[in-house]
């Protein structure tokens, strides 16, 4: 099965969004968090920043890896900070990242995404934390 690059962002999104309280934000993937007005609570964007050509000999097409990056803002009450809100964003990471795993699940056909890394950190303000996962998904275009 191949899949567009634009089936990609809308299936981890759509996956994202079956969250509580997690609503895509109108906002392009590389500005996401340096910008300030565009932060919300449970904000997430979905970006496919690059793709390369995989080495694959029995596919028919073009048989391709392509990187996922998730951002999302978790914001953080000023008098629960630490530890509370610090380790309810860290949950909340753990939800996106096994969501975003699910997008996939069902298809079989040469299809598979995989956890790469996470990151951290907070805005300079800390009003909230931003979070990045980043994944993998091997597929034909």
């Amino acid at each position: 099965m191949s899949l567009g690059y634009d089936q990609i962002q809308a299936a981890v999104s759509a996956q994202i969004g079956l969250l509580a309280g997690f609503k895509e934000a109108p906002t392009l993937p590389a500005y996401f968090g340096r910008i300030q007005n565009t932060l919300a609570h449970k904000g997430f964007v979905v970006g496919v920043p690059n793709s390369q050509q995989m080495p694959e000999r029995q596919r028919g097409g073009l048989y391709v890896s392509s990187n996922i990056q998730v951002k999302f803002a978790y914001r953080l009450r000023p008098h629960d900070a630490y530890p509370l809100d610090y380790k309810n964003a860290l949950l909340a990471e753990k939800q996106v990242t096994q969501q975003v795993l699910l997008s996939y699940q069902s298809i079989q056909q040469g299809i598979q995404i995989r956890f790469e890394s996470a990151s951290r950190e907070a805005t300079d303000s800390t009003e909230y934390t931003i979070h990045t996962i980043n994944f993998i998904i091997y597929h034909s275009l």
